[in-house]
C-alpha cells in the first residue's frame, strides 16, 4: 500500500462527530441476509445514517457484522478520497502567502 501523506491524521477529541450501529433489519430477498444501519452524530445530534446490505456466509451474525462494518470503513474511506480530491482542485485558486502579502494586484485578480 503506499505511503499517504494526512493532513488529518485521527484521533480521539479531534471533533463531536461519531459512528455507530444503530440496528439490522432482515433481507428475505438475500437469503439470509440483512441491513446493517449506522448512525452517524455530532454532540448526539443525528446527522445522517449509512447502511449496508450484506449476505448471509454460514458463519453466523458476528461474521456479518465484521463485514458490514468492513463496508462502512470502506465507504468513508472512499468519501474522504472523494472530499480531498475536490479540495486539491480548489487548492489551486489559492493564492501562496508570499504573494499575498505583496500590496500589489495582477491582471487576474482584477477579474
Amino acid at each position: 500500500m503506499p505511503l499517504i501523506d494526512d493532513r488529518l491524521t485521527p484521533r480521539d477529541g479531534l471533533n463531536n462527530y461519531a459512528i455507530a450501529f444503530a440496528r439490522m433489519q432482515p433481507q428475505p430477498q438475500t437469503r439470509g441476509g440483512a441491513e446493517f444501519v449506522f448512525a452517524i452524530s455530532d454532540s448526539m445530534q443525528p446527522v445522517c445514517e449509512l447502511s449496508v446490505t450484506m449476505v448471509a456466509r454460514g458463519q453466523g451474525l458476528d461474521q456479518m457484522m465484521v463485514e458490514a462494518h468492513d463496508a462502512v470503513i470502506d465507504i468513508l474511506r472512499q468519501l474522504v478520497f472523494r472530499a480531498d480530491k475536490s479540495r486539491s482542485g480548489y487548492e489551486r485558486f489559492i493564492r501562496p502567502a508570499s504573494v499575498m502579502d505583496c500590496d500589489e494586484l495582477n491582471e487576474v485578480e482584477l477579474l
